[in-house]
């Protein structure tokens, strides 16, 4: 190659380089123009007063876990934070009630043989997990 057209391809990358930088950095001060900062304002106040979470975990006072009976039906008692909403189900029925205390109790049906019953408490705060426990009931005739 000639001496002219070495230097003339440098010339020629190096000014098109400073023009790309130079567009380049044009069109980033366009964008940042042209994107409207919403400042923050102080009109949203945070609630002063905040409410104390009275939180109670799920427990289930009766029956205990691998409970035999020979009756076909079962009081549960347990204890959930007030206003929360309880279900319990199993395979043969589903019960479904908002609680007004801190404990609650009802009656179950059972089926004959083990049953696996679920009790699932969801909080009426959103913040609060949902709590749930499981328990096997066996429901035994006694045949004497």
């Amino acid at each position: 190659m000639k001496k002219e057209a070495v230097i003339a391809i440098i010339f020629g990358v190096s000014l098109g380089a400073i023009f790309g930088f130079f567009l380049i950095s044009k069109n980033k001060e366009i964008q940042i123009n042209k994107n409207k900062v919403i400042a923050p304002t102080n009109s949203a106040v945070k609630n002063q007063k905040q409410n104390e979470v009275n939180f109670q975990a799920l427990e289930v006072e009766e029956p205990n876990d691998a409970f035999i009976t020979g009756k076909d039906t079962i009081q549960i008692k347990g204890k959930v934070t007030k206003g929360s909403l309880v279900v319990i189900q199993s395979p043969i029925k589903e019960v479904v009630f908002r609680n007004e205390q801190e404990s609650f109790k009802s009656d179950f049906p059972l089926a004959l043989g083990e049953n696996s019953i679920k009790i699932v408490a969801y909080p009426n705060d959103k913040l609060m997990n949902i709590q749930e426990k499981e328990l096997k009931i066996y429901y035994l005739q006694e045949d004497l």
